[in-house]
C-alpha cells in the first residue's frame, strides 16, 4: 500500500468541511436515540414518526442502520409525509430495515405539500400478506383521496415478503414519481398497482409474485428496463387507449403471462424480451445480480433519470467497454471499478482502495460532503455533491491504495461524512466507468 502525501487534500477537507448544505438534517437512531433529543448526530431521536414531525421543507432525515418498526422501536404507523415538508429526504445509512410486523398498515403515505419527497436505501418488510389492500406505499392520505404529492422519488429500496409495494389510485392522478432501482421479493399481490398518471417505473427487479409486477392504467407512464422472474403476471393494463411503446427493454423470464388486458392486446413492442435466462448469479440464494456473460448488460434504454443502482453503483455504466453507454437491465448495474473505504478515527487515517478488473484502467478518486447527482453529457452519473465537491483527487493507475493523513486538517464536525466515488478511464470505452458511492463517517 503506498502512502499519499495528503498535504494538499487535507487543507483542502479543511476549507471545505463547513460547506455543509444548507439543509436541516435530522438524525435517527432506533436503539441508541431518544426522542426527547434534538435530532443531531450526536444526539440523535429514536423514531423516524418523531422525526417527521419536526421535518421541514427540505429536511434530509438520516437513519442510522437498525431495525425500525411499531414493535421494534415504537414507530407509528402509517407515517404521512406533507404539509410543508417539499423536498424531504429520508435516507437510509447502512442497512435500514422496516419490519412492518404484520401491519395492515402502510408505511408511507404521501400527500400535498410532500412535492419532491425522495425515499432511499430503506428495506421495508413483513406487512400483512392476507388483506387484499395492505401496501407498503399509498398515494395520498387514503383510497381516492385527491391529495397525492407529485414529483416523488423512491430509488435503492427493497421490498420483501409484503402484500403490495405501491397502490397510485385513480383520484390522485399521480404525477411526476419515479420508482427505481428497487427490489421486490415475495409479494403475495401487485407490486406495484397505478390506477393512472404519468409517472416513471423503471430498472427495478421483480421476483417470485404470485400476482402481477405491474399493473397500470395510465396509457403515458413509461415502464422501462424492468426484470421480472418467477411472476404470475408481468404486466396488465385495461385501458383500451394504452400505447404499448411506453414499455421499453423489459426482460419477463419463467412468468406465466406476459402481458394481459385491453391495453396490452397488441403485445409488448419488440425490444421487450421474455423466455429468454437472464443468466444471475444465484436467484436460489438471493443473489439477483447479472453474472457473467448476462445478456442483461447493457441491454437496457437510456432514455431515464440515472442514478445508482440498488449497491450504489453507478448508473450506465459501458462494463463491457464496447463504446455504447446502456444502462443494464434491473436493479443492478455491471461495472468494473470497485472502490472501498476505511476510516481509522483514532489515528486520523483515511484506507482508500480502488479496483478494476480491466487491465490498463486509470482511475480517479473524488472527495465530496454529501450526496448528489452531477449529469455531463456522454457521462453517466457521478454520484456526488456538486456543491460540496472537493477540488482535489486521487489518481492512479488500477489498482490504487492511498492512506490520506488527515491529522493536519481541525476536528469534524459530529455527522459529518466524506461520500467518495471512483471514475475509471477503461481501454476501449468511451466513457468514464462509474464505481459504488461510498459514505463514510469522519
Amino acid at each position: 500500500m503506498q502512502p499519499v502525501r495528503s498535504t494538499a487534500i487535507a487543507l483542502v477537507l479543511a476549507s471545505v468541511a463547513g460547506l455543509l448544505r444548507a439543509q436541516q438534517e435530522l438524525w435517527v437512531d432506533p436503539v441508541l436515540g431518544s426522542n426527547a433529543n434534538p435530532g443531531t448526530f450526536a444526539q440523535p431521536l429514536q423514531t423516524l414518526t418523531q422525526a417527521l414531525t419536526l421535518a421541514g421543507p427540505n429536511t434530509a432525515i438520516e437513519l442510522l442502520p437498525g431495525r425500525y418498526g411499531p414493535l421494534v422501536n415504537g414507530e407509528t404507523l402509517p407515517m404521512t409525509l406533507g404539509g410543508a415538508q417539499q423536498s424531504l429526504v429520508i435516507r437510509g445509512i447502512g442497512t435500514v430495515v422496516f419490519d412492518l410486523g404484520g401491519s395492515v398498515n402502510p408505511l408511507f403515505r404521501l400527500v400535498t405539500g410532500a412535492d419532491g419527497a425522495r425515499i432511499t436505501n430503506l428495506t421495508i418488510t413483513n406487512s400483512d400478506q392476507l388483506q387484499w389492500w395492505t401496501r407498503a406505499v399509498n398515494s395520498g392520505s387514503s383510497v381516492n383521496s385527491g391529495n397525492a404529492a407529485t414529483n416523488v422519488e423512491f430509488d435503492r429500496c427493497r421490498f420483501l415478503n409484503i402484500n403490495r409495494g405501491f397502490v397510485l389510485w385513480t383520484s390522485d392522478n399521480v404525477q411526476g414519481w419515479r420508482i427505481h432501482d428497487n427490489l421486490f421479493v415475495n409479494c403475495t399481490n401487485d407490486a406495484i398497482l397505478e390506477y393512472t398518471g404519468n409517472n416513471e417505473i423503471y430498472n427495478n427487479t421483480f421476483v417470485t409474485g404470485t400476482w402481477k409486477a405491474y399493473i397500470s392504467d395510465s396509457p403515458t407512464s413509461h415502464c422501462y428496463n424492468n426484470l421480472i422472474v418467477g411472476y404470475n403476471i408481468a404486466f396488465e393494463c385495461n385501458n383500451a387507449a394504452n400505447s404499448v411503446a411506453r414499455f421499453q427493454a423489459n426482460w419477463i423470464w419463467q412468468t406465466t403471462t406476459v402481458a394481459q388486458g385491453q391495453g396490452m392486446a397488441a403485445g409488448l413492442p419488440p425490444g421487450n424480451v421474455a423466455g429468454v435466462d437472464p443468466l444471475l448469479v444465484n436467484p436460489g440464494a438471493g443473489d439477483y445480480h447479472p453474472a457473467a456473460g448476462s445478456p442483461l448488460v447493457d441491454a437496457g434504454t437510456p432514455a431515464i433519470f440515472a442514478r445508482a443502482d440498488l449497491d450504489g453503483v453507478s448508473r450506465i455504466v459501458d462494463s463491457d467497454h464496447n463504446g455504447s453507454l446502456l444502462p443494464d437491465v434491473g436493479c443492478y448495474e455491471s461495472t468494473p471499478v470497485q472502490l472501498s473505504v476505511t476510516w481509522n478515527p483514532s489515528a486520523r487515517l483515511l484506507f482508500v482502495n480502488a479496483n478494476s478488473t480491466v487491465p490498463g484502467s486509470f482511475g480517479f478518486v473524488l472527495f465530496c460532503f454529501d450526496d448528489g447527482l452531477v449529469q455531463l453529457p456522454g457521462q453517466g452519473p457521478i454520484l456526488l455533491d456538486q456543491a460540496t465537491l472537493i477540488p482535489a483527487w486521487l489518481t492512479s493507475p488500477l489498482p490504487g491504495n492511498w492512506v490520506l493523513n488527515l491529522n493536519g486538517s481541525p476536528p469534524f464536525l459530529p455527522g459529518q461524512r466524506l461520500v467518495m466515488q471512483a471514475l475509471t478511464l477503461v481501454p476501449g470505452a468511451n466513457a468514464l466507468c462509474g464505481s459504488n458511492q461510498v459514505w463514510t463517517q469522519l
